[in-house]
C-alpha cells in the first residue's frame, strides 16, 4: 500500500509540473495545428518508438522533447516535496493545439491521475483548445508526461508561452486535488475542485472570508474525510486561481464539460442517493406492476 501511494503522489506532482515550464512573459495562449511530444527520458530506445507510435506520430510529424527527472525537481520545487518527486521520468505526452473544439484529454497506464484532474490545470493554465494525452508503456504515476505537457504546448510552432502566476496556482491546484483525491477518489476530488473554482471565477470573492465560505460549503459533505490541512490547502489554491481574474463567461462551457463528464463516476453521497432513490422508484414500479396479476 506504502509503494501505491508513493507512486500515487508522484502523479500528480507530475500534473503540476506542466504548469511551472518557460519564461516569465505574460502572453495569450493561443492554438496552432502543430503537433509536439514529449517522452520521458529514462525510457529505453523502443520504448520510446512505441509511444511514438501510440500518438500516431513520427520524427518528421511532430516535434519530440524529452523530460527528465531534473527537469521536474526543478520546476515543482515550489510545491511539491522531495518524498512527492520520483527519480526516473518515465511517462510521455502528447499535444496538438487546436483552434476550436475545447480541451479533449484522454490518458493510459497512470495511476494517480485522471482526465478530468489534467483538463482542470489546463483550463486553470489558461489553454482552451487542444487535444491532450498522456500515457506510458507500462504503469507510472505520470510525472513526465504531466510535465511534458505544457513544456509540448510552448514548443508547437507558435511556442507561446503561459503566464507564470497561472502556472504555479495550476501546479498547486493539481498537488492539492490528488491528495484530496486520496481521501475522496479520483472524480470526486475533481469535480470538487472545477465547482468550487467555478464558484470563485464567478463570484470574485472580495474577502478571505468569502472565499473561504465557497471552498466550507463545497467541502462540507467531504468533513468526515477531509482534514483542516486539507480545506486549508483548497482554500489557498482558490486564492491564487481568484488573484488571477479569470472570465468566467471564457471558462464556463469548459468547466461545465468536466461537470457532465464525470456526472456518471462520482461517488459521493449526493449522487449514491439519486441513484438509490432511482432503484427504489424501480422497484416500486415492479410492485405495481406485479399487483395488477
Amino acid at each position: 500500500m506504502k509503494s501505491k501511494l508513493f507512486i500515487a503522489k508522484l502523479t500528480m506532482t507530475s500534473l503540476a509540473i506542466c504548469l511551472f515550464f518557460t519564461s516569465v512573459e505574460a502572453v495569450p495562449v493561443f492554438a496552432d495545428s502543430f503537433k509536439s511530444v514529449t517522452l520521458g527520458a529514462d525510457l529505453s530506445e523502443a520504448q520510446k518508438q512505441e509511444m511514438l507510435k501510440a500518438f500516431g506520430v513520427t520524427k518528421n510529424s511532430a516535434n519530440i522533447l524529452e523530460v527528465t527527472s531534473k527537469e521536474e525537481h526543478t520546476y515543482l520545487a515550489k510545491v511539491a516535496s522531495e518524498a512527492q518527486l520520483g527519480n526516473k521520468a518515465i511517462s510521455c505526452s502528447y499535444v496538438e493545439p487546436t483552434e476550436k473544439g475545447g480541451l479533449n484529454v484522454s490518458t493510459n497506464n497512470l495511476t494517480w491521475v485522471n482526465d478530468g484532474m489534467i483538463k482542470n490545470a489546463l483550463i486553470t493554465a489558461g489553454i482552451e483548445n487542444a487535444n491532450v494525452k498522456a500515457s506510458a508503456p507500462f504503469e507510472v504515476s505520470g510525472t513526465a508526461a504531466l510535465t511534458g505537457i505544457l513544456k509540448g504546448f510552448e514548443n508547437t510552432s507558435t511556442g507561446k508561452k503561459i503566464d507564470e502566476n497561472k502556472k504555479e496556482a495550476a501546479n498547486e491546484e493539481l498537488i492539492t486535488t490528488g491528495d484530496v483525491g486520496e481521501k475522496i477518489g479520483q472524480n470526486d476530488a475533481s469535480n470538487l475542485m472545477n465547482n468550487i473554482k467555478k464558484d470563485v471565477i464567478k463570484d470574485k470573492p472580495k474577502t478571505k472570508e468569502e472565499l473561504n465560505k465557497i471552498v466550507d460549503k463545497a467541502t462540507n459533505e467531504y468533513k468526515d474525510k477531509l482534514t483542516d490541512k486539507d480545506i486549508e490547502n483548497i482554500r489557498n489554491v482558490m486564492s491564487k486561481i481568484n488573484d488571477l481574474d479569470l472570465n468566467y463567461n471564457n471558462l464556463k462551457d469548459q468547466m461545465n464539460d468536466i461537470t457532465n463528464q464525470l456526472k456518471d463516476k462520482l461517488n459521493t453521497k449526493e449522487a449514491q442517493g439519486f441513484f438509490a432513490r432511482l432503484e427504489e422508484m424501480f422497484a416500486d414500479f415492479l410492485d405495481s406492476v406485479k399487483s395488477l396479476f
